[in-house]
């Protein structure tokens, strides 16, 4: 049993020491830079919105609203994904084209908007993000200012005061600093679909990768980026886009395990990032089992707190920079809370992903 505990310490170790190098490494990667809404008498291209969605019936005519209200005019467009709601129906009482996609998928649907796109430029929003009225004029402006083939804008989690939204947002601010940080670095091909701009002849639609359930985004970024093509992040406010959390444990961990799927065909930054991440996390998990296994002895149990709370301290740095990136304040609760909440994300995903049964909208993955 020494034997078995010792290994274990250095094995713990050196992924701490890994988890740690990736932290300082993140941290000295500039993050995005703020860029103000222009002017209105800023002479911007026209801007078409793909909105690919299933089943949103409910939560898709806020968008359109919000979409409607642009300060610079935009196009729309929804892909119906074979919807069994009214979908279709809230697009066109909103008097928006909705179009039925050719196959099946969001990266279906995408593909099936994409031809129909008539203007210099096109956005990908998810159906149940909510906007304002700068944010088309605000990522236009960032791309053309830039000569850019894409920008990212980013994606905020609101939802009741609550310390299970308070973690969704903190988790998510975190992953955004990373992305920010590797994509004004030239390391990273990483974003979200839930908020992105392409110049239209850039676009490689056909790099979509539909053998894997998720990652339009990832997947076009990533050919983007073999091509050279310049890929910006817009740290505007006014460019963000806001969601709400996912309702319970079970959700998150399908939507984790759904977006893990994809990590072995991206860029090698992700990948890297990935096996960092999963090091750390085996390390507490076999930590945590062989202190069960002896039933809690002291010093297995003694090792097992020494980890967490290094694991924690090298954590607290990311909070602090995800809070400046968003303008929130970092609470004692957050540092002492994150750390386990983030390592039960981790195991659940995992667990879904090996053992369960991965859906989305009512389709196995």
């Amino acid at each position: 049993m020494i034997e078995v505990q010792l290994v274990l310490v250095a094995a713990s170790a050196l992924a701490l020491l890994a988890y740690a190098r990736w932290v300082v490494l993140t941290l000295q990667r500039p993050g995005g830079e703020a860029f103000d809404a222009p002017s209105p008498a800023t002479a911007l291209d026209g801007l078409t919105v793909l909105i690919p969605c299933r089943n949103e019936a409910e939560r898709l005519s806020g968008l359109l609203q919000d979409l409607q209200a642009q300060s610079h005019p935009v196009h729309i467009l929804v892909i119906d994904d074979a919807s069994s709601d009214a979908t279709a129906d809230v697009a066109r009482r909103a008097d928006t084209v909705c179009i039925a996609a050719r196959g099946t998928g969001k990266k279906a649907a995408l593909a099936t908007g994409y031809t129909e796109v008539n203007t210099p430029w096109f956005a990908t929003v998810d159906a149940d993000v909510r906007l304002g009225a700068d944010w088309a004029r605000t990522l236009l402006a960032e791309a053309m200012a830039h000569e850019a083939s894409c920008v990212l804008g980013g994606v905020v989690m609101e939802g009741p005061a609550a310390a299970w939204t308070r973690f969704q947002q903190l988790e998510f601010a975190v992953m955004q600093g990373w992305i920010s940080g590797g994509v004004k670095a030239g390391r990273l091909a990483m974003g979200s679909g839930a908020n992105s701009l392409y110049r239209t002849a850039d676009y490689p639609v056909n790099a979509l990768e539909p053998r894997y359930a998720s990652g339009d985004d990832a997947f076009a970024l990533k050919a983007l980026s073999k091509r050279g093509k310049p890929i910006r992040w817009c740290g505007a406010a006014a460019a963000r886009v806001t969601t709400a959390p996912a309702p319970n444990w079970k959700t998150l961990w399908q939507q984790r395990a759904r977006w893990a799927s994809k990590t072995g065909g991206q860029d090698r930054e992700t990948r890297t990032t990935a096996l960092t991440v999963a090091a750390v996390h085996i390390a507490g998990l076999a930590l945590l089992v062989h202190a069960v296994w002896l039933g809690g002895t002291g010093d297995s149990l003694a090792t097992l707190g020494g980890f967490w709370v290094l694991k924690g301290l090298a954590d607290v740095p990311l909070l602090r920079r995800a809070c400046r990136e968003f303008d929130w304040r970092l609470r004692t609760l957050d540092m002492l809370t994150f750390s386990v909440q983030y390592a039960l994300l981790v195991w659940g995903a995992w667990w879904q992903l090996l053992f369960g049964s991965v859906h989305w909208k009512g389709r196995r993955i």
